[in-house]
Formats: structure tokens, C-alpha cells, sequence
């Protein structure tokens, strides 16, 4: 796999991977990872979107961030104010995806569309905001919900106020709740390490809400960008979650999803009505859709790119 290295971090190459499209095109698509899958499970959509009529073609960006995949650990953890594990945060991340852009592609850094899954999400409004009207479509996929935690959300099994039979699914143990609730609380919060050394504490602040700030993604009308919202099929969520980590078939659906939904529905917000798609939702999909279902994302991407185009 190709590397490049960043004039920052000149000891520290980032893995890629830049597929040609055509020369008139100057629209850069970039996939965002979340932190469970690397650059390697877009190949799919890409393959279609490479064989689909869409024309002129653009190109596209995959890359793994420091710390995941193919890249090496990211330079900042040598750095002595650093907390062990807790490589980078947001802006870090935004940094060198901005820095990495420029050098791969200085001819198409100007027009871009994300397509991304989980807390790529956050990558992707965090570059919108930073440098406006350079993002002018953004696809989410299942996208992380980073104002709120499962500890937010669940209820704590040693709280008084505690009742198993009404506030979990029928037929749940106690011993079972326990262990799911401690898991999820434990794995998901914002202060939980990860490998990838993604530090989170600090995006419940950057963005409290799901619909602001407000993207500007036109250079021309002063509209947002064209925004495609997606979510996970509830079965197939609480399947995987049963499958990943014991989540009690039916919690999803009594307090995870209407969450997702409302975060979801939030994410549509960020641009005009005009140009806000969604919140849909993946058939067949669990959180990573992008792997679950390659001809669906291909399709809303397609889709994606054909109005960013149209309106250029």
C-alpha cells in the first residue's frame, strides 16, 4: 500500500490509497473510517462507483489515520504533554486529514464530499465548519452520537430507583444486564483509550449538538452542503450487539435507537431542507455499513455526487 508523508510529521508516513478518476474532474470524494475498520473495506463501494455512469468520474481517497491499520503509531505520543493513550483529538485528526489532502491532491483540495461511518462523522463536520464551503456533500453512515453516552442513556442497575422487569427486555438476568451495562458504559464513553489512540473527551464540547453549527458548502449561493443521512436496521444493530458484546436483545430498540433517531434526524439539519436526504436506513446493516452493504452506500453516494455536481 502506498504512503505519503506529511510535512509536519516527516518520520511518520500515512497509508493511502488515490484512485484515479477523470482528468476533468476536479471533486475529491474522501472516506472516513470509524475506529473499528480500516481503508481496506471501501474498496467495494469504490469498485462501483468506478464501473457506474456517472460522469465525469471523481476521485478517491481512502486513508488510515495514525495509529489504525496500515499507519504507524501518530507522532504526538512522544510529545511529553501528551496523556498515555490519547494520541490525538478532533482537531488533530482534521489537521492532518487537511494536510494530507493538500499534498496528495493539490489540484482537487477545493471540492470536496466525505463519506463517512461512525466517528468519522465527526472528522467530517469538524473539516465543514473549519474550512467552509470546501465540503460540499457529506454522506453519514451510522454515524457516532458523540453529545451523549450509554451511561446517559441506560439505566444503571445499582441505582435504588432500579427495576429489572420494567426497565429491561423480558426474560433478562440481572447478572446479564450487569455485564452488558458495564461493558457499554466502559467501552463507549468519551474517556475510554482505544488502539487507535483517538482521544474523544473533548467532542461532547466541540459538538454539543447535532445540528449546529450550520455547514456552508456552497462558494457561490451561500447554501449548505448536500447531505445524505443513514442509519443501522434495528435487528441487525441488536444482532451485532448480542454477537459483539451480550447487549440483551431489546435494549437497543427501548433506549438505543430512539437516541440514534433523534441524533440522526439532527445530522439533517446541519444544511438547508433543500438539500438535507434522510435519515434512511441501510437494509440489511448493522453499524458498519460500509461493509455490509457496499451497493447501497455506492448507490446513495452515487446519488450524492450527481447533486453536488448539478449544482456547482
Amino acid at each position: 500500500m502506498p504512503t505519503v508523508t506529511l510535512p509536519s510529521k516527516p518520520d511518520a508516513p500515512i497509508a493511502y490509497e488515490l484512485f484515479q478518476g477523470d482528468a476533468a474532474s476536479n471533486l475529491l470524494v474522501v472516506c472516513l473510517n470509524g475506529l473499528g475498520l480500516a481503508q481496506g473495506v471501501w474498496k467495494p463501494t469504490i469498485e462501483l462507483i468506478q464501473q457506474s455512469s456517472l460522469s465525469p468520474k471523481p476521485w478517491i481517497l481512502t486513508y488510515d489515520r495514525y495509529g489504525q491499520g496500515a499507519s504507524p503509531r501518530d507522532p504526538r505520543e512522544s510529545w511529553p504533554n501528551k496523556d498515555p493513550g490519547y494520541a490525538h483529538t478532533l482537531d488533530d485528526v482534521t489537521d492532518d486529514l487537511h494536510e494530507l489532502v493538500q499534498t496528495l491532491s493539490p489540484d482537487r483540495c477545493s471540492r470536496i464530499v466525505f463519506v463517512n461511518n461512525s466517528i468519522g462523522a465527526h472528522v467530517a463536520r469538524r473539516y465543514a465548519d473549519r474550512y467552509p464551503t470546501i465540503v460540499e456533500g457529506i454522506l453519514f453512515l451510522d454515524s457516532n452520537p458523540g453529545n451523549t453516552d450509554y451511561e446517559s442513556i441506560w439505566p444503571n442497575p445499582k441505582d435504588p430507583s432500579f427495576n429489572l422487569e420494567q426497565m429491561t427486555p423480558p426474560g433478562t438476568s440481572l447478572e446479564v444486564y450487569e455485564a452488558a451495562y458495564a461493558k457499554v458504559t466502559t467501552i463507549f464513553a468519551a474517556s475510554a483509550k482505544n488502539n487507535e489512540g483517538f482521544d474523544r473527551r473533548g467532542i461532547k464540547d466541540i459538538l454539543p449538538d447535532p445540528s449546529k453549527p450550520k455547514l456552508k458548502g456552497s462558494k457561490t449561493s451561500g447554501k449548505g452542503p448536500w447531505v445524505t443521512v443513514v442509519g443501522h436496521e434495528l435487528e441487525q444493530f441488536s444482532k451485532e450487539e448480542w454477537a459483539m458484546m451480550k447487549v440483551p436483545l431489546g435494549m437497543a430498540a427501548m433506549y438505543t435507537q430512539p437516541m440514534w433517531d433523534k441524533y440522526n434526524e439532527g445530522l439533517c439539519g446541519l444544511t438547508d431542507s433543500d438539500r438535507a436526504k434522510g435519515p434512511l436506513i441501510a437494509p440489511k446493516c448493522g453499524h458498519f455499513v460500509q461493509k455490509d452493504n457496499p451497493p447501497f452506500v455506492a448507490e446513495q453516494l452515487e446519488d450524492l455526487i450527481k447533486k453536488v455536481e448539478s449544482s456547482h
